[in-house]
């Protein structure tokens, strides 16, 4: 008889559950209505964008924010999604455009995408970012912190690789001196060795 009470209460629990999930998922400043999540015309950015939304969202609206990129993955965590309104957003055609011109390259339905244009940079202004070549993407990139972060790296390295060879070879002259004060010892010691056995002969 005590289990049925607790019984009753999940199966309750569990049915709210779906109920409050949406609401409770909605980010702000968007707004939900079941599956849509609606962050239309809100002056987002990239920085300003939610960082998640809700996984079951099947449709999601961005269309007329200042959204130059979408941060790489947002679109691939919700497995539901069937329609993304990304029009009407200076899209900054570089590299940072790679994940979203890849997700939209897995989209059966094109028809909806293809008035995705660039903003910028002035050699792409007015293409169409679906039919952009990944490495035009790429190249549009001008060199930035990861570039920089990799150079310093590779500095660091021929640092350190020329700190190694420097301790190389002062060690091998060491090494080198060493074996000559042996052999000079070891010279002035032959004779000192070999004179006893001459007098003794004499």
């Amino acid at each position: 008889m005590g289990s049925g009470p607790r019984g009753a209460l999940g199966l309750w629990l569990l049915l709210l559950a779906p109920l409050g999930s949406p609401a409770a998922g909605c980010p702000a400043p968007c707004r939900c209505a079941g599956t849509r999540v609606d962050c239309g015309r809100r002056g987002l950015t990239r920085a300003s964008l939610p960082a998640a939304f809700p996984p079951d969202t099947t449709e999601l609206v961005l269309t007329g924010n200042n959204l130059t990129a979408l941060p790489p993955g947002l679109l691939d965590a919700l497995p539901a999604l069937r329609a993304a309104h990304l029009g009407a957003n200076p899209w900054r055609c570089d590299c940072r455009l790679v994940p979203l011109r890849a997700w939209l390259a897995g989209r059966p339905e094109r028809a909806l995408y293809r008035g995705l244009r660039c903003a910028a940079p002035p050699a792409l202004r007015g293409r169409l970012l679906p039919y952009l070549a990944e490495e035009e993407l790429r190249a549009a990139c001008a060199p930035g912190a990861l570039c920089r972060g990799a150079l310093a790296a590779q500095l660091a390295l021929l640092g350190l690789g020329l700190l190694h060879a420097l301790l190389l070879a002062l060690l091998l002259r060491r090494l080198r001196r060493l074996r000559a004060r042996a052999l000079r010892r070891l010279s002035l010691a032959a004779p000192l060795v070999a004179d006893p056995a001459g007098d003794g002969e004499s």
